[in-house]
């Protein structure tokens, strides 16, 4: 049974209610995932999202736990992806992983640098910018929802919102399906 395109339940939902979760880093960890997945699909929960880790750092368990998830509850996954530390050609790879899997949503973002490296300069074949990531997802047709962040108050590295709002224009304009926002940083 393919599971849907989250972009399918906004269609025809007005409202939604997602639950996000980080790759857990034990089988404790995982053994709760589940457990909690499984609360929230007896409420009905729309989709679930998993993180990615800076520079892919839980590229192999994010795959693993997204379609894992997946396909335990038949509720989709949107699995993070971002440009840090990967080449245009690693996340084309990536991207057939995740299509072999049924993943079927994609949150494309440029990712911050590994904490542990704090003058990171990316490669010269990584892509550089959010937007970038999205065309590799569109290379695979409509194979994938691809969503976005997008930052109400403004990207804490974006000298203004209205500068900000240019950048989810290229994003939009790139084939993003839809942007996720946090509502606010500072409550």
């Amino acid at each position: 049974m393919s599971v849907e395109k989250v972009t399918d339940i906004f269609g025809r939902k007005d409202t939604t209610v997602s639950v996000e979760f980080f790759p857990p880093k034990s089988e404790k960890g995982a053994a709760k995932v589940f457990e909690t997945a499984q609360e929230f699909a007896y409420l009905g929960v729309d989709f679930f999202a998993i993180t990615y880790g800076a520079g892919g750092s839980t590229n192999v368990s994010t795959l693993q736990y997204a379609a894992d998830l997946q396909d335990r509850f038949n509720i989709p996954v949107i699995h993070h992806l971002t440009c840090v530390k990967h080449t245009r050609d690693e996340l084309r790879e990536l991207l057939g992983k995740l299509q072999t899997a049924g993943i079927r949503n994609v949150l494309a973002m440029r990712g911050d640098p590994p904490a542990d490296e704090p003058g990171y300069v990316p490669s010269l074949d990584e892509p550089k910018f959010g937007y970038e990531l999205v065309q590799i997802v569109r290379e695979f047709g409509d194979a994938f929802a691809c969503g976005v962040p997008g930052f109400p108050e403004g990207h804490t590295q974006t000298p203004t919102k209205e500068l900000d709002s240019e950048y989810l224009r290229i994003k939009q304009d790139s084939g993003a399906d839809f942007v996720i926002t946090q509502l606010f940083f500072d409550n």
